[in-house]
This record gives C-alpha cells, sequence and structure tokens, in this order.
C-alpha cells in the first residue's frame, strides 16, 4: 500500500498541491488526469522522493520504500553522454556505467535485462545510439525502458506516450498493461492521451488547481462527474457511450 497523506507543495507563492490525499493498492491501476500545470508531475516527483512536500508525508507499507520505484519522467531526463543501452541500464547497476566495465557475470544479467525490454519497446537496434543520435519518440521509449527494467514495485509513468504517434502510442500502452498484468505493480500512469489511457485504468483521479476533484472508474467518471472534469474529459475522450472505446492494437 502506498499512501499520500495531505500533502502540499508551493513553489513561491504559487500553490501547486493543496492538500492531496490518496491511497494506492497493490497492484492497482491508476490515471492520474488533469490540465497541465496542475500538479500531477510533482506529485509523481514527490512520491519517488526526487522532490519534497513542502508538507504532508508519502508512507509505504512494510516492505515498500522509495528504492522500489520506478518514475519516468515527463522530460525523458537521459543522460546525453550514455548510450541508448547504459542509459535504461543505470537503475540495475547504481550508476556504474559504461557496463561494460563490470564483472562479467555481473554484467552478463544486466544485459539479458536491457536487451530484453529493450525489445520489448522496440529500440533493439538503437541500444548503442546516443541519446542524440535518434528521434524524440526514441528517446520517450528509452525513458519508459529504464523505468521498467528492474520491474519496481511502483511504477510511476509521467506521459509516457508523448511524441509518439498513435500506432507507436497504443504499442506503449499495451505494453504497460502487459507488464502489469505479469507482475502486478503499484502503477500511476499521468497521461493527456485519454483516448488510450482511460480505458485501460482501473481508477481515475482527477487532479485539478491541485486537489483532487475525481476518484472513481471510467463509469463513475461518465455518470457523477462534475460539469467541468466532464467538459475536460470530453475534449479528449468520448464520454457519451457506456462501452468502454476499444483501442486498436498491432
Amino acid at each position: 500500500m502506498l499512501r499520500i497523506n495531505n500533502v502540499y507543495r508551493s513553489f513561491g507563492s504559487k500553490e501547486v498541491l493543496n492538500g492531496v490525499t490518496l491511497t494506492l493498492k497493490p497492484a492497482s491501476l491508476t490515471g492520474l488526469i488533469g490540465p497541465s500545470g496542475g500538479g500531477k508531475s510533482i506529485l509523481l516527483k514527490i512520491i519517488a522522493n526526487t522532490a519534497r512536500a513542502s508538507s504532508g508525508s508519502v508512507t509505504f507499507d512494510e516492505g515498500l520504500s522509495t528504492a522500489d520505484v520506478g518514475l519516468m519522467f515527463q522530460e525523458g531526463a537521459l543522460f546525453d553522454s550514455l548510450s541508448v543501452y547504459d542509459n535504461v541500464a543505470f537503475p540495475l547497476v547504481g550508476g556504474k556505467v559504461p557496463t561494460n566495465s563490470l564483472p562479467v557475470d555481473e554484467r552478463e544479467d544486466v544485459c539479458d535485462k536491457v536487451s530484453e525490454i529493450l525489445a520489448r519497446v522496440g529500440l533493439s537496434r538503437a541500444a548503442y545510439k546516443m541519446p542524440g543520435q535518434i528521434s524524440g519518440g526514441m528517446r520517450r521509449r528509452v525513458s519508459l525502458a529504464r523505468a521498467l527494467v528492474s520491474r519496481p514495485k511502483i511504477l510511476l509513468l509521467d506521459d509516457p506516450t508523448s511524441g509518439l504517434d498513435p500506432v507507436a502510442s497504443s504499442v506503449i500502452i499495451d505494453l504497460i498493461v502487459e507488464l502489469h498484468r505479469e507482475y502486478r505493480p503499484i502503477t500511476m500512469i499521468v497521461s493527456h492521451d485519454l483516448r488510450r489511457l482511460l480505458p485501460v485504468v482501473e481508477r481515475i483521479v482527477g487532479l485539478f488547481d491541485g486537489a483532487i476533484s475525481f476518484d472513481g472508474s471510467l463509469d463513475d467518471l461518465r455518470q457523477g462527474a462534475s460539469a467541468s472534469i466532464r467538459s475536460f474529459v470530453s475534449c479528449r475522450f468520448e464520454l457519451g457511450s457506456p462501452a468502454i472505446e476499444q483501442v486498436p492494437t498491432v
């Protein structure tokens, strides 16, 4: 269990998070939605302990800690001086890169894990390229692979389909869902691509003006959300039909 307890965060006089309280259950798959600048990215960073709350806390059940968190940053945050392979390997080796300097047995284990996740995000052929040599969409997939490679118990994904075309976006969402089914991490996905996000998550949390304005299922969103939230969602996703929209897969 992951508990977010009355979290506030301000930047100067601007309050970005305003008393966010939320519990994420084991093996849950949650979509975090809301307008740009509403506090979604900073909330993920606070959970992952890469940013601090002004007040409030994030607590973990026994056996979990921030060391169990995999975070995909919205901006990618790749190391420009490292190859795609070494960027992805980074969480496995505690920053001991380049990985070709590792002992042979350790290197082989890392190679197996990195090669597997690069294949699953379609980047095997780009393994030894540098981030500056690949497209923006490919860099997004490198960042996703890095977040997934250690199979963290808590997985936080900040706009994983940003910069990808519709087909690639569907592939990435399908991959996230597939991996969630395989090893069941607590997963929270921030995305503006609601057409692909909303049909696959079990729970939707709406963060508007730094506060949680909605928390429920897609059916709850259709039936009981406020007019402002429905208006925000309807610009990106068809809410009219009670049947869940089917996302094409490849």
